[in-house]
């Protein structure tokens, strides 16, 4: 009977530890759960990092709250300014990744502290891409899981995971510095800005937007200009200054040349000086565009040169009966994608696509490298998965300018020559052609600056851009509404390429931790002391109070 009253007891005291011990790893898991959550949502953790990454600095959320209140300013104060920052993947995967942690960390910071104005989200593309439709460049841009969107009502930025880190000049794969808050606050500052970019497009030279049916004309060009987050105004170069926040100035289609004064041309020194500022011009020219001394002199400087007939006839008239609209004038002409280089990359999206478009360029002209600019011949990289391609480079008194090919003929098209209008004959009477394709159809040159910035030993890259289209059929309405061709996601993709946003000063870099034994090394050993510390402390507390209590009951009278 005391057998079976023992075993009873028993049986109830384990049962009863079963549940105790059942309840305590519930209650365990709970709290764990709840505590990564809030850690996650509330950011309720200790920034133990050498640099440290997951702490805004005073001047980020200075420069955030500065510009936020002035949009919020000029708004309703039901309706402030909203940003998403998106990233493309789970949260599980940016916490796991070395590189996209820290960006990750810093969006919520930021969101921590403006909740009002910013909201981080995530999305899977891979399971769902359709979900960033509204943030593609073109139809034909890919996004990826390490891609980062910073948007706010239309306007958008993408940015790829290097875009937040800098990387030196002698390793290009491992990032030294961490620019994330730069990066973020560059973003918002662009996506929230209450004036739009002006693009300022000259009119004082027989460009068709000093009228209202040149305008109607060229209507889809303008709509285009608007899309890539531009205002569009004209501009009268030779009266008017040129606009404070104008970034990119367009001429298109000029009949006459930009003015000479008596100690050189006013125009030509306007837009030098604009370009000096890290800005872009762009230039459609043709066939039948006239000899422009002082402009196609000033563009030799940025490595353009028109084919023309002793330089100073019509321009040459590119014919690619092998690859136009119509084989039998090979007028309208299916330009090749260049495939390498910065104009390789400019068009990777397009040329990945399962179909890529076709680019037409009417009646153009060809363009070529001017003599100051050296052609640099670049290597095939199996390894890399590169091909050969070359480019023009200039160097002069320290400043570096290359050009690159965007688009180009077949090696079967040829140019005609005329002269004032009128074809040029050998003395048979034969029309004279050039064979010397393939023939340059657009380009695009970059004037490369590098500043100090940040800490002050490390280098950033700023650029001014002139790119030159040889054709302005490229640009009809015809051409740019038409779906079959991809004019008008080149000229947009060109567009946000060159648009120059204001850029945040007085942000200190991160300079990333080195495994070195150095100064850092002894910060790296401190943060390793408090780690093992927090993680200790609780584990050594419960052992105190367990030991306490035992001692207590042993002896209890």
């Amino acid at each position: 009977m005391n057998m079976r009253k023992t075993f009873s007891q028993k049986t109830r005291h384990g049962s009863i530890s079963v549940a105790i011990s059942a309840a305590v790893v519930c209650a365990v898991i709970l709290v764990n759960v709840l505590v990564s959550a809030l850690c996650s949502s509330k950011l309720f953790f200790i920034d133990l990092t050498t640099e440290p990454l997951y702490t805004l600095e005073e001047d980020t959320e200075f420069l955030l709250d500065k510009t936020l209140k002035e949009v919020d300013a000029k708004r309703d104060p039901k309706d402030p300014v909203q940003v998403d920052i998106i990233f493309c993947a789970d949260p599980d995967l940016l916490c796991g990744s070395d590189q996209m942690r820290a960006v990750y960390y810093t969006a919520l910071q930021i969101e921590k502290a403006f909740p009002k104005n910013v909201k981080v989200s995530t999305r899977d593309v891979l399971e769902n891409p359709s979900s960033v439709d509204m943030y593609r460049t073109n139809a034909y841009t890919a996004i990826y899981p390490s891609y980062v969107i910073v948007a706010s009502g239309t306007e958008f930025r993408v940015y790829t995971a290097d875009a937040f880190y800098m990387y030196s000049t002698t390793n290009q794969t491992t990032p030294s510095i961490y620019s994330g808050e730069r990066t973020f606050v560059k973003g918002i500052m662009a996506v929230t800005r209450v004036d739009a970019p002006i693009c300022a497009l000259t009119t004082n030279h027989g460009e068709p937007f000093a009228t209202e049916e040149g305008r109607a004309e060229y209507s889809e060009f303008l709509r285009v200009i608007e899309s890539a987050g531009y205002d569009v105004q004209t501009l009268d170069l030779a009266k008017e200054e040129i606009p404070e926040n104008c970034r990119l100035i367009i001429t298109f289609d000029p009949k006459k040349d930009f003015d000479v004064g008596v100690e050189g041309s006013p125009e030509i020194d306007k837009l030098n000086a604009f370009l000096n500022k890290s800005y872009a011009f762009m230039i459609f020219a043709d066939a039948d565009t006239p000899w422009m001394k002082n402009l196609e002199g000033y563009m030799e400087e940025w490595g353009v040169t028109f084919d023309r007939y002793n330089q100073k006839g019509n321009a040459y008239k590119v014919l690619d009966k092998t690859s136009a609209l119509a084989s039998e004038d090979g007028v309208n002409i299916l330009a090749q994608y260049e495939t390498e280089g910065v104009g390789g990359a400019l068009t990777k999206d397009m040329r990945e696509y399962s179909a890529p478009p076709k680019v037409v360029f009417g009646n153009a002209l060809s363009i070529s490298y001017s003599d100051i600019f050296e052609k640099q011949y670049v290597l095939a990289d199996a390894e890399a998965g590169t091909g050969a391609y070359t480019y023009g480079a200039s160097e002069r008194n320290g400043r570096y300018r290359n050009i690159y090919d965007l688009f180009r003929t077949t090696d079967n098209a040829y140019a005609e020559v005329y002269n004032k209008g009128e074809q040029v004959k050998d003395d048979a009477g034969n029309a004279l052609y050039v064979n010397d394709a393939p023939f340059k159809l657009m380009t695009l040159t970059e004037h490369v600056r590098v500043v100090s910035e940040g800490v002050g030993y490390t280098n950033a890259t700023n650029y001014s851009y002139l790119c030159a289209v040889g054709s302005v059929d490229f640009a009809s309405n015809e051409s740019l509404a038409s779906g079959a061709f991809g004019n008008a996601d080149v000229l947009l993709g060109v567009l946000r390429t060159v648009g120059k946003e204001v850029v945040p000063v007085g942000l200190d870099f991160k300079v990333l931790y080195k495994s070195s034994i150095d100064a850092k090394y002894n910060s790296q050993k401190s943060a390793v002391v408090q780690t093992v510390i927090l993680t200790a402390t609780p584990a050594v507390a419960v052992s105190l109070v367990g030991s306490i209590v035992l001692i207590k009951r042993k002896y209890r009278k």
